[in-house]
C-alpha cells in the first residue's frame, strides 16, 4: 500500500504537466490496540488553484463521497475512513494551516491521522504521520518520526552468460586490382627475414600481381600441393646457393684486398 503512495506522489512529482501535489483517503480498522491502515484510494485533485493540493468545490464533494465508500464498495466492506495522505512539492513535512482546515473538516474523530508525503527527485520519499494528541491537539510544525518510502530492489537474475566474441574477419583485396582471390606467394630470403614481423608477400591470381601483407586471420594461407612443394624447396635451395655464393665471393674479395704480400723490393 506505501509503495502504491509512493509511486502515485512521485508520478505527480514527474507530471507532465509539471510538479502537482496528490493525495488520497487511508482505509482500515479502528481496533484497541490501535488502527490498522489496510488500504488507499487516490483523490483525484483539479489543481484549479495551481499545483498545490488544494481542494475546490467539486474536489470536497468528490471527498464526501470516497469517506462513504465503505458503505458501498465491497473492496472497502468492514473498513472505515482512518485519515487522509497528501504530498508536499516544495516544502517540508509539516501541517499547512490549509492542511489543518481539511483534516479538522473531514477527519474529526480522535483515531484519524494524516499521511504527508515529501517526494524527492532520486527516487526515495520521506514521510511522516500525524495525530492528535489526549489533549486534542495536533503537533503541526513537524512529525514526531519521519521515515522513508524507497523503491524497491529490482530482483537479481542469473547472470547471463557473456558470448565469446567471434573475431572479425578482415577479406584481402589486390591493391592493384582491387580482386579477392590472393595466396600466399613462395618467399626470398630477404622476405623470410621480413616474415619475423608478420609481412608476407601475396600473389593476385586474377591479375598475378604480387604484395606485400601483413598476415591477419582473413589473409588465406592455403595448402600447397606436393609439386609446388618441391618446387618451392627448389627455388628455395636455389637461392640458398646463390646468397652463400655471393657471400664468400665478397668475403674473398675483402681477403684478398687486405692480405699481406710482405716488403716490397727497394727501386733502384
Amino acid at each position: 500500500m506505501f509503495d502504491r503512495i509512493r509511486r502515485e506522489v512521485e508520478a505527480n512529482l514527474n507530471s507532465t504537466r509539471g510538479e502537482r501535489e496528490a493525495g488520497g483517503i487511508l482505509y482500515g480498522r479502528n481496533e484497541p490496540n490501535g488502527i490498522h491502515i489496510l488500504d488507499c484510494r487516490p483523490l483525484p485533485c483539479e489543481h484549479a488553484m495551481g499545483p498545490g493540493f488544494v481542494l475546490s468545490e467539486r474536489d470536497e464533494k468528490r471527498l464526501a463521497e470516497m469517506l462513504a465508500a465503505p458503505e458501498t464498495d465491497p473492496e472497502l466492506n468492514g473498513l472505515t475512513a482512518l485519515g487522509w495522505y497528501h504530498s508536499h512539492v516544495h516544502s517540508r513535512i509539516f501541517l499547512s494551516e490549509r492542511d489543518l482546515q481539511i483534516h479538522n473538516r473531514y477527519f474529526p474523530a480522535p483515531f484519524q491521522v494524516a499521511l504527508v508525503l515529501r517526494p524527492r527527485t532520486e527516487g526515495s520519499t520521506r514521510a511522516g504521520f500525524f495525530f492528535r494528541e489526549a489533549a486534542g491537539g495536533i503537533r503541526a510544525d513537524a512529525s514526531y518520526q519521519e521515515f522513508t518510502l524507497k523503491s524497491p530492489a529490482p530482483e537479481l537474475s542469473a547472470p547471463r552468460p557473456i558470448p565469446k566474441a567471434t573475431p572479425q574477419t578482415v577479406e584481402p583485396v589486390c591493391p592493384t586490382c582491387g580482386g579477392k582471390r590472393i595466396r600466399r606467394s613462395h618467399r626470398s630470403l630477404i622476405e623470410r627475414v621480413w616474415g619475423l614481423s608478420g609481412v608476407y608477400p601475396y600473389r593476385c591470381e586474377e591479375c598475378l600481381s604480387r604484395s606485400l601483407h601483413r598476415r591477419t586471420r582473413g589473409l588465406p594461407h592455403r595448402g600447397k600441393r606436393p609439386e609446388q612443394k618441391k618446387r618451392a624447396w627448389l627455388r628455395t635451395r636455389r637461392e640458398l646457393f646463390l646468397y652463400s655464393g655471393g657471400i664468400i665471393g665478397f668475403l674473398l674479395f675483402l681477403f684478398y684486398m687486405i692480405r699481406d704480400t710482405g716488403p716490397k723490393p727497394d727501386q733502384p
